[in-house]
């Protein structure tokens, strides 16, 4: 955790090069935490939760600096703009708007940022510590948690789109404290601080405007309720998928002797974990949940940053490539194959020793996966 007195702005913090000074210390020592979280994975035994458990924290420790940074702009701003100025319709906005006076969103979209950060690594801890049915009954017990919280954001933002992340994103120039003119969103990029597109032009504004008051609000509704439900379904499933296999497979294994108990048991947990991670029917369901909320979601318009959430929810489709059965009779055959051909060729070794690192991360873990 980094010194509080890091986090504050103390009144010997008065001019613009003291600013500067320390939003580049603290630019450069979540920047060192970052990169120490990225070479860790597959250097030494439990590296990986060690990497997972750097980046946790750095990442609430993000979360409170941005929201910081986003309100001494603001503030800054207040003071020095004029009443002409134009006023812009941005991400930040926008969840100022909906939350600054919504405490029942507000604090719903606190538990889902805080939650969002580390249940990757309380996965990997419980992976450590209890058996395979209670880690899913987590799972889809958090799931569910997480699903009521996007409830409580979606009527208590008079059900518009969720946008993520649900959050403030760091928008901010952290030298100058000057908002920048374009928020960057980048298909490529798998942080969650990642915000979303804006258009700062008047016709921009304008479109947002038009959207929200001639749109077919009905579609919408579907396509978030959908979106909101199919995580906790496909856990859910796997779940009771589980909980089934496990209740038949004792029950076979009270017929055998007891000097073959302790070798069947050793068998009934690997194939339970086999056939749990080869059905096909909660991804199918999971993928199918997905493709008819795209659907809805694409029946009416879209404001500009609802089209940017529109296609970074697209860009998830993609993680059903490492998941389920599509992954263990596909991706990673694939990903054998590319492995073993050129982890002794120079430079594109490089990506192999980096992908080999980073699988158990997306093997081991749902949520890494999830996108939810």
């Amino acid at each position: 955790m980094l010194p509080s007195s890091l986090l504050h702005f103390s009144s010997k913090h008065k001019n613009n090069d003291s600013t500067s000074n320390y939003s580049t210390y603290i630019d450069t020592i979540e920047d060192a935490l970052r990169a120490l979280s990225l070479l860790l994975p597959g250097r030494f035994e439990d590296s990986d939760l060690c990497s997972q458990a750097v980046l946790a924290g750095l990442n609430l420790v993000s979360l409170y600096h941005t929201k910081f940074l986003v309100r001494k702009s603001n503030y800054l701003k207040s003071k020095n703009s004029s009443e002409d100025d134009t006023v812009v319709e941005s991400f930040n906005a926008q969840f100022s708007r909906n939350n600054e006076s919504n405490w029942p969103s507000k604090t719903a979209s606190s538990l889902l940022s805080v939650i969002s950060y580390t249940e990757v690594l309380a996965e990997m801890l419980l992976n450590r510590k209890v058996p395979k049915s209670s880690k899913w009954k987590f799972i889809a017990s958090l799931e569910g948690l997480k699903g009521i919280l996007r409830l409580v954001i979606f009527y208590g933002t008079r059900r518009q789109m969720i946008l993520h992340p649900t959050h403030f994103i760091r928008n901010v120039d952290t030298a100058s404290l000057e908002i920048a003119n374009d928020e960057k969103f980048e298909l490529t990029s798998l942080d969650p601080r990642t915000g979303t597109a804006l258009s700062s032009t008047q016709a921009a504004i304008e479109k947002i405007n038009s959207s929200r008051n001639n749109g077919i609000r009905g579609w919408a509704h579907l396509s978030e309720l959908l979106w909101i439900v199919r995580p906790f379904v496909y856990a859910w499933m796997i779940y009771l998928r589980q909980k089934r296999a496990r209740k038949h497979d004792l029950v076979r294994l009270k017929t055998k002797r007891e000097d073959e108990m302790e070798e069947g048991d050793e068998e009934e947990d690997e194939s339970i974990e086999k056939d749990d991670e080869g059905s096909w029917k909660p991804w199918l369901v999971s993928l199918s949940i997905d493709i008819a909320s795209r659907i809805a979601r694409h029946m009416q318009p879209l404001s500009p940053l609802e089209h940017e959430e529109s296609k970074r929810r697209d860009y998830l489709f993609i993680y059903y490539l490492f998941r389920g059965p599509l992954y263990l009779k596909f991706t990673r055959l694939v990903l054998d194959a590319f492995c073993d051909a050129t982890e002794h060729r120079p430079l594109i070794s490089i990506v192999t020793a980096a992908i080999n690192d980073y699988r158990p991360f997306w093997e081991d873990s749902y949520f890494y996966t999830a996108g939810s």
